[in-house]
Parts: structure tokens; C-alpha cells; sequence
């Protein structure tokens, strides 16, 4: 019988799989089922409403990346207690808005605790834990939000239906707390509290050991980042990316909705969520089994594929085809920024770089809601804007390939140089 004990990392992994479970749909996927209900209830605009997710994302564009560091460098639970408990109470705190006003004063403090409540500190976490499988322990966690997303929308829909809006933000607060708070007390910042080691450093220990020129970590201060253009390419990458990502799932519901109605929608929504979870998972596999570049590159033109898929919305089938692509495609704003910089730069200084990439992700999010629904309010339908997302996502595909060249290359220069010195020197 043996002995061997699951590395306590997998066990974080199900933490954090519950926390995106119930934290993530609730301020992205999730969040486009209350436009029609409110706007219809408060007489607002679809763009005024979707100011709130404007201003959720900017507020967390200027507290990434101070979050970032502090989440490495300082007591990570105490933070993330902090910030979900603030979450929650914003997000309960829009059942009591009268005004416009209100909407949005509640929409700045989410902004503020959703920074560090979510992706943030889970990848932060699971970067420390994983060397080996990195790629799949945080996509696996990501993934929470998926299944979490594809439970909570029929829940939701039915609640705003038969209770109102209102009291749908209470109920789904509350569950903000009871769900994640005990999930976070199990989170441990890095293996070392524990006397363990990363998942995989024994390997890479014992290829060290074993060969004359071993393969080691590459590890990127922030400071000499940002001295490299394909640093800042690659955060224009990630902001494309995440524009079309967190532009599209604001309005799909409504999209959806307008279509074939709210019972399509929110049908629709659930199927595309359990396809959500299957790829995230598969994503993350797919990185750590063929490299970012496959990755990227099978990604991006599945992501295209789905908003190509919703020029056509009048054709009931296809909106269930385009349910398994953008399921598949949608990954792109949760799985990649997170795998792709602990790749390319490293996980010793991982907390401050993603901070920076985080602001890039947020700034795409800040950005992409509002101009979708200004684009929706001035032509009456969102053909327009799904052929900007689809451009968008081509010139990000660009620029993550072209960034991950140029770091390649840099990190190639830097061994050979290392082992010209180790040469010279024997």
C-alpha cells in the first residue's frame, strides 16, 4: 500500500476552485443578466448602466498594480479576507441604489475589493506552489468560475424574475461569504510556510544534478520589463485580448436576449458556461504540453471563430455553436494572462509584473463595456462591434506571438552567454 500523501498544492487548487466559483460570475459572467432588469426597471441607457463595469474595471487598473506587490510581499489571507468581505458588501450594497449615482459609488468600492479578492491572489498562490503542471493547477482553478458561473445563472435569472433584481444582489452577497471565506483559510501563501517544496522542483533539482547545462527557471525583475518593448507589446497584447473578452460577456446575455428572449439567454448562457470549465482546463493543459505559442495561437482563432459565430444570431443552431466556441474562447481572459507572464518572466518576481498585467487586462475591461454598449445604443444591434472584437483579437494574436519571440530570444542569449562565462571561467 502506499504511502504517498496528495501534494497539499492540489488541495489549494479546490480552494481556489470554489472561491472563482462563486466570485468570478458574479461580477463578469453573470453580471449582464441584471442590464435588461434594470435598465428597463430605472429607465437607464444600456451605456449608462455599463459605466458601473467601466468604473469596477478602472479602479482596479490603478490598484493592480500596487495589490500585486503587496499580495506578494505582505500577510496575502489577511488581504484577501479583506477584499472579499468589502466585495461583498458592495455588491450588496446595489440592492439599496435609487439613482444612477449610486449605482456607481457602489460600482467604485467592488472595483476596489474585486482587485484582490479573485484572480489576483489565487495566481499569485499557485505560481508560488507549482513549478511542474503550473499551466494546468491554475487553469483548473480558473475553471471554478465555469461550472460556478453555469449553476449560479439559472439561480440568478430565476431569483431577478420572481424576487427582483434587488434581491438578487443580497442573496448572491451572502454567498460571497459563506462560499469563499472558509476557502481562504486553507490558501497558504508559498510551500516554504509548510516545509514543502514547489510541485516539480525535485525534477527540476534532479536535472540540475544531472546535466551540465540544466534548464532552469528565468526570472525577470519588473524594472528591466519595462526597459524591453516587447514587455509593453505584450501588455498591448493582453489588453486587445481582454477588451474583446470582457466587452463581449457583458452584453451577451442581452445580445442573447434580444434575439430569441430572456429564457434563450439565460440557457444559452448555462451551456456556454459548462463549455467554460472544459476549456480553461484543456487550455492550461495545452500550454504546459505544446508551449505558449500553440497555445496562443489555437486560443485566439477559436475566439475568433465564436464572435464570428454571433454575426449571425437570427440562426438558432449556430448561437449553440457559437455557445462551445466562445465557452472554449472566452479562456482567453482568465488562463492566459496569468500562464503566459509566469512563462515568460518567471515566478520569482511574478506579484509585481502581473500587477502591470493585470492593469492591462482591466484596462481592456474598463474600456471594452462601455464602448460596446455606446456602440449598441447608437446602431441598434452589436454588429459593429463584434467585427471590432474580431480585428482586436487578430492584433493581439500579433502582439503575444511577437512579445514571446522577442523573450525567447532574450532569455536564449542570456544561457549562451552564462555558459560562455562557464567555459572561459573553467
Amino acid at each position: 500500500m502506499s504511502n504517498k500523501k496528495i501534494f497539499y498544492g492540489w488541495w489549494l487548487v479546490a480552494a481556489c476552485v470554489l472561491i472563482m466559483a462563486i466570485l468570478h460570475p458574479l461580477i463578469t459572467t453573470c453580471w449582464g443578466l441584471y442590464v435588461k432588469p434594470i435598465t428597463k426597471d430605472m429607465g437607464f441607457t444600456r451605456s449608462s448602466f455599463g459605466i458601473c463595469s467601466t468604473i469596477i474595471s478602472g479602479v482596479t487598473v490603478f490598484l493592480s498594480p500596487y495589490l500585486g506587490k503587496w499580495l506578494a510581499n505582505k500577510n496575502t489571507r489577511l488581504i484577501h479576507i479583506i477584499c472579499v468581505v468589502g466585495l461583498a458588501a458592495s455588491y450588496a450594497s446595489f440592492a439599496l441604489a435609487k439613482t444612477i449615482t449610486h449605482f456607481y459609488i457602489s460600482a467604485f468600492f467592488m472595483g476596489a475589493f474585486s482587485c484582490g479578492a479573485v484572480v489576483l491572489p489565487i495566481s499569485i498562490v499557485l505560481t508560488n506552489w507549482f513549478v511542474k503542471k503550473r499551466g494546468l493547477a491554475i487553469s483548473i482553478a480558473l475553471a471554478g468560475s465555469g461550472f460556478g458561473g453555469a449553476i449560479i445563472s439559472p439561480i440568478m435569472a430565476n431569483i431577478i424574475q420572481n424576487y427582483g433584481w434587488r434581491m438578487s444582489y443580497l442573496i448572491f452577497a451572502a454567498a460571497m461569504l459563506i462560499i469563499s471565506l472558509p476557502m481562504i483559510l486553507i490558501l497558504k501563501k508559498s510551500p516554504e510556510d509548510m516545509g514543502l517544496k514547489p510541485y516539480g522542483a525535485d525534477e527540476v533539482d534532479a536535472t540540475t544534478q544531472k546535466t551540465a547545462s540544466p534548464k532552469v527557471e528565468f526570472n525577470m525583475t519588473l524594472e528591466e520589463a519595462k526597459k524591453h518593448g516587447f514587455f509593453w507589446i505584450y501588455l498591448f497584447g493582453m489588453f486587445s485580448l481582454c477588451f474583446v473578452g470582457f466587452g463581449s460577456l457583458s452584453q451577451l446575455a442581452a445580445f442573447l436576449a434580444d434575439a430569441h428572449g430572456s429564457a434563450f439567454a439565460a440557457a444559452v448562457l448555462s451551456l456556454f458556461l459548462i463549455f467554460v470549465t472544459i476549456g480553461k482546463i484543456s487550455l492550461g493543459w495545452i500550454y504546459d504540453k505544446f508551449g505558449t505559442r500553440i497555445g496562443t495561437s489555437y486560443i485566439c482563432i477559436v475566439f475568433a471563430l465564436s464572435i464570428t459565430c454571433m454575426l449571425f444570431p437570427q440562426f438558432k443552431p449556430l448561437m449553440y455553436v457559437m455557445a462551445l466556441l466562445y465557452g472554449l474562447g472566452i479562456s482567453t481572459g482568465t488562463v492566459c494572462p496569468p500562464v503566459i507572464t509566469a512563462a515568460m518572466f518567471g515566478s520569482k518576481h511574478y506579484g509585481e509584473i502581473y500587477g502591470y498585467v493585470n492593469l492591462s487586462v482591466y484596462l481592456g475591461a474598463a474600456l471594452s463595456v462601455p464602448a460596446i454598449a455606446i456602440i449598441y445604443d447608437k446602431t441598434g444591434s452589436y454588429q459593429v462591434a463584434w467585427l471590432l472584437c474580431i480585428a482586436l483579437i487578430i492584433i493581439s494574436f500579433i502582439a503575444l506571438l511577437y512579445s514571446d519571440i522577442k523573450c525567447r530570444s532574450l532569455i536564449a542569449d542570456r544561457i549562451n552567454m552564462e555558459q560562455s562565462n562557464r567555459q572561459t571561467s573553467v
